[in-house]
């Protein structure tokens, strides 16, 4: 029986980071491909946010947030687990997802963004998806979105002429990582899916397999991992082994780990203390990379408090695994005190808001700013 209603968009980054977990945990839901007037007067009330994925329970509770929504489903539906059950295992899982969801991001906005020909495509994606039951035309949704999409995510997340070909390397150096993971084994931690696969999805399936330009390399030079993005959305008809995932020790995540800890940990601190001291905006070299005016993102503050906690949570045994695996440079970054008092991200439960006229008038033309509270 479907007991879910899923709020999707098929061009959408976490959209389709939720629906393979969804697949591949065999959880039946049913689809509900947004427009404008859905996100308004359906996902906005109930969540907040004209944004998604949002998950309507057929007894009325809303869900949002994959990260914690990954994990509500897993103890809701603890058949055909995602994360791993050894609490290092997992930790390092967590701390992968985050780093695909909040710096692996950075690039796939690029690459869909940041050239003329894959731009126009993804915009008309948009504006047919976003235009559909309105009154809007959908040419014109496709030349809004397109120009909100490379201000917002462009020129307003760092992206420069002095940084660009650096960026636009970040793509095929993650490629280079998978590639080499895929090798030996039929998932990145093993012969069954888990939180990894799902997170590393999330740049991968909409973004990177799905766009033009990204897609043509993809089946150029990552042939594995090519193969490996239909094999995680169809996982869902495969009987999983029940062998112990692999521990991380495999050399060729090596590489993402050294990103974690020269580039996405260092700009996560310095996000928490611009987001504590009330700035906008700040800069940094992250990585070798060279970003200015960047965004000060209160969500992002929440996950490195997230990731620190969890990471002191850790029993001495567990936490010794932990740091022999990522280096002493990583480990004084999960221990280094956040500049940021804000909370960790904890529930994925949503509450109904209440929404002024206007604030539906704005949010109808410019969306929930998405950093919001």
């Amino acid at each position: 029986m479907t007991r879910y209603r899923v709020y999707l968009s098929d061009v959408s980054y976490f959209s389709g980071k939720l629906e393979c977990a969804l697949r591949a945990k065999r959880i039946a839901y049913g689809r509900v491909p947004v427009s404008t007037d859905t996100l308004l007067n359906e996902v906005l009330p109930n969540t907040g946010w004209m944004k998604v994925p949002a998950l309507c329970r057929d007894d009325g509770l809303w869900l949002y947030d994959s990260t914690p929504l990954l994990r509500w489903l897993d103890a809701e539906h603890p058949q055909r687990p995602l994360l791993p059950a050894d609490p290092c295992r997992a930790f390092l899982s967590a701390l992968v997802e985050d780093y695909c969801d909040e710096w692996q991001w950075r690039p796939a906005m690029f690459w869909r963004w940041a050239w003329p020909d894959n731009a126009r495509y993804l915009g008309s994606r948009l504006g047919e998806e976003l235009s559909r039951g309105t009154v809007h035309p959908a040419a014109g949704m496709a030349l809004y979105f397109r120009m909100r999409q490379q201000r917002i995510f462009l020129r307003g997340d760092g992206v420069r002429r002095g940084n660009f070909d650096a960026i636009a390397a970040l793509y095929p150096q993650a490629l280079g990582w998978l590639e080499a993971l895929l090798e030996k084994r039929r998932y990145l931690l093993g012969d069954r899916p888990s939180l990894v696969d799902i997170a590393w999805c999330g740049p991968m399936l909409r973004h990177y397999a799905q766009d033009p330009r990204p897609a043509a390399l993809m089946a150029a030079q990552a042939p594995r991992v090519w193969a490996w993005v239909s094999r995680v959305w169809n996982s869902g008809s495969e009987d999983w082994s029940s062998a112990e995932l692999d521990d991380f020790s495999d050399p060729a995540w090596d590489g993402v780990f050294a990103d974690i800890g020269t580039a996405y940990l260092p700009y996560l601190h310095d996000n928490a203390a611009a987001v504590a001291a009330g700035r906008r905006r700040f800069s940094g070299e992250y990585g070798g990379i060279a970003y200015p005016e960047l965004p000060a993102v209160r969500y992002r503050a929440r996950c490195l408090a997230t990731l620190q906690r969890d990471y002191a949570a850790l029993a001495p045994e567990a936490r010794q695994r932990v740091d022999r695996r990522l280096g002493p440079a990583i480990g004084g970054l999960l221990r280094r005190r956040s500049a940021s008092d804000l909370p960790p991200i904890d529930s994925a439960l949503a509450r109904p808001r209440t929404v002024t006229a206007a604030q539906r008038l704005r949010y109808y033309f410019s969306g929930t700013p998405w950093d919001s509270e």
